[in-house]
């Protein structure tokens, strides 16, 4: 138990009293342990739970030899699930293994999962409905890069001619991008 000084009302001299672990509680050991290993909370997030300042979460864990996760773990913006949306409108699982970041699309994995490795391999994903989270598999079909873009009204290359895209009438984002 720490003893801290307390001024009363007028007094020059402090006066001492009992400070118990529950009115602070960064000192107590298990507490912060549980908070940031078990539960995953940043130093800040114990902060803010336990009414301190970083630096005395940080401080204490210290003093208690509590292991700091490295920085890739401690990383408060870390995604919990690797699938995200792209700006495109599909969804893919991305990872990050030494500094490289790879990423497949969701489409591509639920074919290799009916369909298997081999055959969607050298194929093209397509969405039928043209909705590019849809990855259900029945609205999903593989096709050659020339079917692909035939489908998407490019002629037999996926990306299209200048003269195609100037006198194509569909509507476009603000990136120039069919919706």
């Amino acid at each position: 138990m720490f003893i801290a000084p307390e001024r009363g009302a007028g007094e020059a001299t402090p006066r001492y009293r009992a400070m118990t672990d529950s009115e602070y509680p960064w000192r107590d050991e298990s507490l912060l342990y549980e908070l940031y290993w078990e539960q995953e909370l940043s130093t800040n997030e114990i902060a803010d739970k336990l009414d301190c300042t970083q630096p005395t979460v940080h401080k204490w864990m210290k003093k208690f030899d509590i292991p700091r996760r490295d920085a890739h773990e401690a990383a408060p913006n870390r995604r919990r699930h690797p699938a995200v949306f792209t700006d495109r409108g599909y969804v893919i699982c991305a990872t990050n293994y030494r500094g490289t970041t790879d990423s497949v699309g969701i489409h591509r994995l639920v074919m290799v999962a009916e369909r298997g490795f081999d055959a969607v391999a050298d194929k093209h994903v397509h969405h039928k409905n043209g909705v590019r989270w849809d990855n259900r598999p029945e609205n999903l079909e593989l096709l050659s890069r020339t079917e692909h873009a035939e489908r998407h009204g490019f002629g037999s290359e996926i990306k299209p001619t200048n003269h195609e895209w100037d006198v194509s009438n569909r509507e476009r984002d603000e990136r120039g991008r069919f919706k």
